[in-house]
């Protein structure tokens, strides 16, 4: 009876997990670029009495079958789902991404960068391109380098970007072209601060800062991707877990109801 509550005590752990993970993309389900966490399950404890014995070749003697019990379960992995999501119309300074790549974006000036999907941009009162989180937006200069979108003067509806990803300030260049990166497992990469994401040894290196177009992709001007969310299967799932659960809690009950009415019995 232990094993019994210990195996459902270990599944109702794995199904909190599922049902926090769950919790947590319908939550973020209206955040421009969030990508939805998905999670998937594994056997564990797998417990056989014998391996069964084989068929005899005279007297046409079948064999039997092992014997063996059920198994428990645990998370086997939780990944970030990196397919894209819708896109909506946004304002003129923001950008979507049509392809697999990444804005590439930094919190402490270009010492370790961090990279998203969402598009959503301002500029600061200080003239930097900016995310809505607050973080440094780069892009690629005149002569190709790294270098983050600076010494913006105006208004911010005097920006707009064209399809090769140029920033324009009223219709004019203004030097700076929007940089992309991608990744060769981006479900590798690992979540850092809202909808941003930095590289694990799972995603392996970012590729080289580009201009769209190329491998990472091209840009939607005037566009915000959606989060990737898709609110029924994620509502369908929370409630097969919920299922799960309350049958898993059903066991450790008799369970539990056994053993005491055996110990009162004993008493």
């Amino acid at each position: 009876m232990l094993d019994i509550m210990t195996q459902a005590e270990n599944a109702i752990q794995a199904y909190n997990s599922a049902l926090s993970i769950h919790s947590a993309n319908i939550a973020n389900m209206s955040v421009p670029g969030y990508k939805r966490l998905n999670i998937s399950f594994q056997s564990i404890f797998e417990k056989v009495l014998n391996q069964g014995t084989a068929a005899s070749s005279f007297g046409n003697i079948g064999g039997t079958n092992p014997e063996q019990f059920g198994q428990g379960v645990a998370v086997s992995n939780i990944a970030v789902d990196m397919s894209a999501g819708s896109t909506v119309q946004g304002d003129p300074i923001d950008l979507a991404v049509s392809g697999r790549g990444l804005f590439i974006v930094s919190v402490d000036g270009g010492n370790s960068y961090q990279y998203t999907r969402a598009g959503k941009f301002q500029i600061s009162s200080s003239g930097s391109l900016m995310t809505t989180a607050g973080m440094q937006v780069y892009g690629l200069n005149s002569a190709g380098s790294l270098v983050p979108i600076t010494g913006l003067t105006g208004a911010l509806s005097d920006y707009s970007w064209d399809s090769s990803g140029n920033l324009l300030q009223n219709g004019s260049s203004t030097g700076y072209q929007i940089a992309l990166t991608f990744f060769q497992n981006a479900s590798g990469l690992a979540q850092a601060s809202g909808t941003t994401f930095t590289e694990t040894f799972a995603s392996g290196p970012a590729a080289s800062a580009q201009a769209p177009g190329g491998a990472a992709g091209s840009v939607l001007p005037n566009s915000v991707e959606q989060s990737n969310v898709f609110y029924l299967g994620e509502t369908i799932d929370s409630l097969e877990i919920q299922r799960a659960m309350s049958g898993n809690l059903t066991v450790i009950r008799m369970a539990s109801d056994i053993i005491s009415s055996f110990i009162s019995k004993l008493g």
